[in-house]
């Protein structure tokens, strides 16, 4: 990253300032930006390299500069001969020799600058760890030797806070003096009694010390010492065991806590000279403590041969292709991931594997950890900072080479990337729901392509845009079609044991194999079910399969992806649905804390006593959730073991870990989840699934609604006969001839995959084109209504200007959710080939988002 021999010495570097600069644009009808709005709109301004920093200086360095009358952090992002203006100031200072962007990073910042319309300053700064930037702050100190001779009393109250506090903020001095504090302030500064400072603030995040003990080698050196107490003994031979591996140093809180003794044990070992202690930095490890089985990687089957040959040959001699491997579940994609790592590990580079939700990330790590169990970083939101900075920094320095985590997890600073995994590539979840707006997946491909690296795009339901690639020849398909028993001797005495199911199919070419068939899936038709009398949330199809599965002592899983008890609370005298006042949703029932929660800014109230419309008492329930299930499911079965896996139930990633290590090691019989529960586990005690209602996303205004119907329905399908124990699915609805429900249905996605196209074609949607989501928020409807039709005349007018016959407009029109957190919502959507051509010279006002390729238009 540094200058390379014999480079001429940068007169001038560009940095990306760290920023937000409140100039308030608004939409040009024509012309271009000038020069000073531009730098404005980029956060990227020329400064002078001063002398002493010019054999120091690199791209993707953190600096300080100096801006108007303040400091502020900034990013190196290249370098310049020339300075467009007359005058630059210099770069006062670099915070870390070492990059904190690589240079296929920083190309990756602009790439997605450039197309999710994106500050380039909210991408850098966002591919860094949080807490590790810094910022300067304002004091107000004493001028020493000043004599304030009549200053008035209240000015005198602020000169003594200073004289007895020291220097303080503004903020400190208004909340000790109230809001007369600011003006004293000024009073002060002008009799010259008192002066401003600024003072650079430490990061939130630093490398972590600790205190550390170890033996003093003269006390090994001879005899062993004669301790009379029985705990200095037990810790002195400890102290030795520990010594004999690496260096000897051990965290002091660790030896103590080990061999539960009081600190004036180890105290009294260091007064006699035994002990020495020292203070070290310590690696802030989510994994520390965590042990890994190993496991031998098992032989690869027919169709698993061929995609890894065509895997290898890419990992020795990439092509610029990325793979889309589309496998059933429970085909042996992970085994792929796995031999892949493995491979470019080999080889001395790095891979980064994402999964989409963190809830996967634990079931990930012991899969990779079984065979890489020294090189693993973990990478996540739900880590702390100190964890991130520290997993971050050993990413960097090429300490850890195999990265695995979630969105976010792209950008860790790998050095010689090799690899990207991203598994169940057409998840949702791996869309950024804030600016900068991108896709993992498809940064990943422009990062494969900066790198060189290959990339892996894994999923039984691929994305309709990654299928419709496919087919175009941009990626090359890699299809494992059979569910994989395993060998035929282990799948024989594992069904001898469990009783199970050895009806399985020989491999082709190997008759030591084993293949299975996907479970077969029964469609219940609700509408039937009510007109037979049966009003409860399970079907009498479900209600035997759950007696025969718990007689059998299995698992099952109950699928509904919506969380609570009841979805609306409604007088029955009036019709007066309870709505939050700051969203405009109904407000869902929550039976376990007794009140009312909107999912969407999480403000709750009592449960009314009475109607608030009409004063009735008629409050009724309506609508089902996970809670409610898991009544129901209580009722019909007392001695059942449940557990119930949502946001409620698990809000931490330690919670996801610790249900699905319970429910894997058969502490439940019964689970009942939302989404969660249908991405990529793989529970083989679970015989039966369960969908309680398959309806819940189908009829949502959503041009993606059948696509991720028919890919959430599948993939909990999966998760069941994933053993010899065998399985079935049950899916409730009350739409059972949808395509969607009847792809699902039959494993079948080229079907729901033709169906599914042929709606786009008529409708011009994605992957056939592109869109763009202009999102306005404004506590006024009138107000935000305006400003969505103003927007639509200014870009319909540039369209017409630009020649653009194959961009339109769409709406403006109010969004599904029309209002959230007190803010009116409408959107405007453009459509075309390349709609951002429409969009990139648009400076949009404040309160306008603008999300390229959404993945909801809700």
């Amino acid at each position: 990253m540094s200058l390379p021999t014999g480079a001429r010495t940068p007169q001038y570097a560009v940095v990306v300032v760290n920023t937000a600069l409140r100039r308030q644009v608004t939409v040009p009808t024509e012309g271009e930006a000038d020069l000073e709005d531009e730098a404005f709109r980029t956060r990227a301004f020329h400064y002078a390299v001063p002398e002493a920093l010019q054999e120091e200086i690199a791209l993707g360095q953190l600096v300080w500069v100096p801006f108007g009358p303040r400091f502020l952090q900034g990013v190196v992002v290249r370098f310049d001969e020339a300075s467009p203006v007359a005058e630059t100031r210099d770069i006062l200072q670099i915070v870390d020799r070492e990059p904190i962007l690589t240079e296929p990073l920083l190309a990756l910042a602009y790439w997605m600058s450039e197309t999710y319309l994106a500050p380039i300053h909210q991408v850098i700064f966002g591919m860094i760890p949080p807490g590790l930037t810094s910022h300067t702050t304002t004091l107000l100190r004493l001028v020493p030797g000043a004599s304030p001779e009549g200053a008035t009393p209240a000015q005198e109250r602020l000169l003594a806070l200073l004289a007895e506090r020291g220097a303080l903020s503004r903020q400190q001095i208004v909340r000790a003096l109230g809001e007369e504090g600011a003006r004293l302030i000024e009073q002060v500064v002008a009799r010259g009694w008192a002066e401003r400072r600024v003072v650079i603030q430490p990061p939130r995040v630093r490398p972590k010390r600790t205190k550390v003990v170890r033996p003093a080698p003269q006390a090994l050196s001879g005899e062993p010492p004669a301790l009379r107490s029985g705990q200095q003994r037990d810790l002195w031979a400890y102290l030795v065991r520990q010594a004999q591996e690496g260096d000897g140093w051990v965290p002091r809180e660790r030896a103590l806590r080990e061999m539960g003794v009081s600190a004036s044990v180890l105290e009294g070992l260091i007064v006699k000279g035994l002990v020495e202690e020292s203070e070290r930095p310590i690696w802030r490890d989510p994994l520390e403590g965590r042990a890994f089985v190993p496991t031998v990687p098992p032989t690869l089957l027919p169709d698993q041969e061929l995609a890894w040959q065509a895997i290898a040959a890419d990992l020795e001699a990439p092509q610029g292709k990325p793979f889309l491997l589309q496998g059933v579940t429970g085909s042996g994609k992970t085994e792929l991931y796995l031999r892949a790592v493995q491979r470019v590990l080999q080889q001395g580079r790095g891979a980064i594997v994402l999964v989409p939700e963190i809830a996967l990330t634990p079931q990930t790590i012991r899969r990779f950890g079984a065979r890489f169990p020294s090189t693993i970083a973990v990478m996540h939101s739900r880590l702390s900072e100190g964890e991130r900075y520290d997993q971050w920094r050993r990413v960097r320095s090429g300490d850890l080479r195999l990265v695995i985590g979630s969105r976010s997890a792209i950008f860790s600073p790998v050095r010689d990337l090799g690899l990207i995994v991203l598994d169940e590539e057409h998840e949702w979840t791996y869309k950024q729901q804030q600016t900068p707006y991108y896709h993992a997946r498809e940064v990943a491909v422009k990062l494969a392509e900066l790198t060189g690296a290959t990339l892996i795009l894994g999923s039984a339901t691929p994305a309709l845009e990654s299928a419709y690639r496919a087919e175009r020849g941009l990626y090359r398909r890699l299809v494992l079609p059979q569910r994989i028993m395993g060998h035929r001797r282990l799948v024989e005495e594992q069904a001898q044991q469990v009783g199970g199911q050895t009806r399985f199919m020989p491999v082709p070419g190997d008759e030591e194999a084993l293949y299975a068939d996907l479970p077969p899936v029964e469609v219940v038709d609700l509408r039937l079910e009510l007109r037979r009398g049966n009003t409860t949330i399970f079907s009498r199809a479900l209600r035997a399969a759950l007696d025969e599965t718990l007689a059998a002592g299995q698992q099952a899983i109950l699928f509904l992806n919506r969380r609570g008890a009841a979805t609306f609370v409604q007088c029955r005298e009036c019709g007066y649905v309870l709505r939050c006042p700051r969203c405009e949703v109904p407000f869902t029932y929550h039976s376990a804390s007794e009140d009312l929660i909107c999912h969407h800014c999480n403000r709750r109230r009592p449960i009314p006593t009475e109607c608030p419309s009409c004063g009735g008492h008629r409050i009724r329930y309506f609508g089902i959730g996970t809670e409610r299930v898991e009544e129901a499911v209580r009722a019909l079965y007392p001695t059942a073991r449940l557990i119930r896996w949502d946001l409620d139930t698990a809000p931490t990633a330690a919670a996801h870990e610790a249900i699905l290590d319970r429910f894997s090691r058969g502490e439940a019989d019964i689970l009942i989840g939302t989404q969660m529960i249908a991405k990529g586990l793989d529970l083989p005690r679970v015989t039966l699934v369960g969908v309680i209602t398959a309806d819940t996303m189908l009829n949502l205004p959503d041009f993606r609604a059948a696509e991720r119907t028919f890919q959430l329905l599948t993939q909990v399908a999966g998760r069941a006969g994933r053993s010899v124990l065998g399985g079935r699915v049950i899916i409730q609805t009350y739409t059972p001839d949808h395509p969607a429900i009847q792809a699902a249905s039959r494993h079948d996605y080229e079907a729901f995959y033709q169906a599914e196209m042929a709606f786009r074609r008529a409708h011009w949607y994605p992957p056939l084109s592109r869109l763009v989501r202009l999102l306005y928020l404004h506590t006024s409807e009138i107000q935000a209504r305006a400003q969505a039709e103003r927007l639509r005349e200014i870009l319909q007018a540039r369209i017409e200007r630009l020649a653009l016959p194959e961009t339109d407009l769409i709406g403006p029109a109010p969004c599904f959710f029309s209002r959230e957190r007190g803010r009116w919502r409408w959107q405007l959507l453009v459509r075309g080939p390349n709609p951002q051509d429409l969009l990139r010279d648009v400076h949009l006002p404040l309160g306008w988002r603008v999300d390229v390729d959404p993945q909801s238009l809700l």
